[in-house]
Parts: C-alpha cells; sequence; structure tokens
C-alpha cells in the first residue's frame, strides 16, 4: 500500500457501503498524506443490501460526511446502486468513467522533491559460470519497475 500511496495520481477508494469504511481504508489515507496525497475519489458498493430508501439516504449522508472528514469537504463520491446480472449498473459506470476522462491531475510537489524508483522484478545477468567459481563475485541486474 505504501508503494501505491506513492505512485498514484489518482486513487479510488472502492468501498462496501453496507458495511462502511474499514481500519485499511484509513490506514491508506494515511499513508497517501505523507506521501504527497493524491486525488482521491470514492466508490460507494452494495448499496442495493439496503431495502428502505430512508435508511439508504441516511447511511450516504452518514459515509459521505465521514469521508468528507478524512479527506476534504466536497470530495467526489460515486454510488453504484448494486449488480444486476453480474454487472453494475451502465448509467453509474458511464458517470464514473466521464468523470474520470475530464480530470485535470496536478503535480504532486512531494513527488517530485522525492524520486525514487519501484521495482517490479529483478533479473541477475551474471552468468551462472562465473558466480559458480566466485559467489562474492560483482553481478549485473536487471530491474523492471517504475520511476
Amino acid at each position: 500500500m505504501c508503494d501505491l500511496a506513492k505512485i498514484a495520481d489518482l486513487v479510488l477508494l472502492v468501498v462496501d457501503g453496507s458495511f462502511g469504511f474499514e481500519m485499511e481504508t484509513f490506514e491508506f489515507l494515511n499513508m497517501a498524506q505523507v506521501h504527497g496525497f493524491p486525488r482521491v475519489m470514492g466508490v460507494l458498493t452494495h448499496l442495493d443490501s439496503y431495502k428502505n430508501q430512508a435508511t439508504l439516504r441516511r447511511q450516504k449522508k452518514l459515509l459521505k460526511h465521514r469521508f468528507w472528514t478524512d479527506i476534504y469537504d466536497g470530495c467526489k463520491l460515486f454510488y453504484l446502486s448494486g449488480l444486476k446480472y453480474g454487472r453494475y449498473p451502465r448509467q453509474e459506470v458511464t458517470n464514473l468513467a466521464r468523470f474520470i476522462s475530464v480530470l485535470k491531475f496536478r503535480p504532486l510537489v512531494w513527488r517530485n522533491a522525492h524520486p525514487f524508483v519501484l521495482a517490479d522484478r529483478m533479473e541477475d545477468l551474471t552468468p551462472p559460470a562465473a558466480v559458480a567459481r566466485d559467489p562474492t563475485s560483482a553481478r549485473s541486474i536487471c530491474m523492471f519497475g517504475f520511476v
């Protein structure tokens, strides 16, 4: 999670609306704040578990205000009502995709001041015969990842 907080430009926090926020959500938000705080949007799912509209409205309001408290007032929160035939409703997904596509990302001052490399994979390019002769010999490695 820490590496993701360092490299993300946009974070979509997907939260189970029937359960609410979990401790891992707040831990990730804290890490994101430490590493420059990228743009954050919330997505509430499993809202179809509420049968009463008044209860659903109250839960949405409570989760929205809790989200705004932890991030900033007015932070965008999307609602995905529930799965129909194994998929979320097309209009709700289209609205989310449209909002993401027009976002303008600001450069993060912290990220520009603290360069780093996130390595996904590392390969040893040293010939196996050289390693067999001298295990402490200098090695050539190749790293794959993000800058």
